[in-house]
């Protein structure tokens, strides 16, 4: 007798459980979201580029200290100045700091010189702001002095720019007058050059060399096959040179590929080259050539450009993808698709229930889709709505809170 009743209070037990565990499901079903946002995926070829440009070397043999006009990537006209020549290091000195004063009293300036609250772009400098606090974070934290009071500067050249554009009064004249005093002083006892260095050509200063300068200049693109790319070694730049110049006309981009990849190109196509280069993401680039090895098992392509600037001239071989295919549209994970009659969907949480809403796949990504981007109303996906990943017992209508 007493058995049976452990037994029923145990039955009595399991079956409350269930019920309160059913009755807490149905009134408390946990679900969790992530908005639908619009997204560019490409679909493309990775490659690595290697960047062949017409090079001139610049040489300098002059005794005495030199100070660079330009500055490295910087642009420079035929026969421009490079570089002066001083006979000691205090003029380059003085006129680092001549310089520097030039770009503080440029800076002060245009801060005072603000009128218009309204025609101030405020995103921008908002977005600069950040830029140079993240820059003065990082200098502070690898002890980089030199990186830290620059970026220090910038940083409260923007803080005052910011405070100029919201209509602030910040009292800068007498700064200004102190230091266009010093900049006077400089500028008076400053020596004459000995000597100047001028570029042969028109185009990019770059003041490092790696050697394959003599290699790559002046090349035919019938030249750059798989063996010459294979047995490309650079070789040390003897004698007194400090840099070269980029000319800025066409360059080519050459990728070594298998022969298989390189039937998907055809000579004269225009493409998009997407790159880690913070100035140039994408290169529009065109097919020049495509030269079969030997062997007729490899390929190289070259691609023409004829956009350069400071960051590409510095650059000789970087990671790059060839896109083929662009596809955009609104982003979700895939582990949101549901399949309801038949029909692809998401479900998309509206105010106090779920609906299920049908889309149309347009590309599809390791974890994520991309859903084609309707503009007519009514039941279709938008964006930055909120997509179910994650819940139990869904269906069309089900209220969740």
């Amino acid at each position: 007798m007493k058995g049976t009743k452990i037994i029923r209070g145990i039955a009595i037990s399991i079956i409350a459980i269930f019920v309160i565990h059913q009755a807490f499901s149905a009134i408390y079903n946990p679900i969790k979201t992530e908005n639908a946002v619009f997204y560019t995926a490409t679909d493309g070829l990775k490659i690595t580029g290697l960047i062949i440009r017409n090079e001139t070397l610049v040489v300098n043999d002059n005794s005495g200290v030199l100070h660079f006009v330009i500055g490295d990537g910087g642009r420079v006209s035929k026969d421009g100045v490079i570089a002066n020549v001083y006979s000691n290091e205090s003029s380059s000195i003085t006129l680092s700091r001549i310089n520097t004063l030039n770009e503080k009293i440029k800076d002060i300036e245009d801060i005072l010189s603000y009128n218009d609250v309204d025609a101030v772009n405020l995103d921008l400098i908002n977005s600069k702001f950040e830029d140079k606090v993240n820059e003065t974070i990082l200098a502070a934290s690898t002890f980089n002095y030199s990186d830290f009071l620059k970026s220090s500067e910038a940083l409260l050249s923007v803080v005052n720019r910011k405070q100029a554009a919201l209509g602030v009064e910040i009292d800068l004249s007498s700064q200004l007058q102190s230091l266009k005093t010093e900049l006077e002083s400089l500028n008076s006892h400053l020596p004459n050059a000995k000597a100047s260095i001028n570029a042969e050509k028109s185009g990019y200063f770059v003041s490092k060399t790696d050697g394959y300068e003599h290699i790559f200049s002046n090349l035919n693109a019938d030249d750059i096959t798989c063996e010459f790319l294979s047995n490309a070694t650079s070789k040390e730049n003897k004698g007194n040179i400090i840099g070269k110049i980029v000319s800025d006309y066409e360059w080519c981009i050459a990728a070594e590929v298998s022969v298989d990849e390189s039937l998907n190109f055809k000579e004269g196509e225009s493409l998009i080259l997407e790159t880690p280069i913070k100035t140039s993401p994408k290169l529009p680039v065109t097919v020049k050539q495509i030269n079969i090895s030997e062997s007729l098992e490899k390929a190289v392509i070259l691609f023409s450009c004829n956009q350069m600037n400071s960051e590409l001239a510095v650059t000789r071989s970087s990671p790059m993808t060839v896109i083929k295919s662009e596809y955009s549209g609104l982003k979700v994970p895939k582990k949101a698709l549901r399949v309801v009659n038949s029909v692809r969907g998401v479900y998309v949480e509206t105010g106090m229930q779920v609906e299920f809403v049908p889309v149309n796949i347009i590309y599809t990504g390791k974890d994520f889709i991309i859903c084609e981007k309707q503009t007519e109303n009514g039941n279709v996906l938008k964006l930055y709505d909120r997509v179910v990943v994650k819940g139990k017992n869904l269906y069309d209508g089900k209220i969740i809170g």
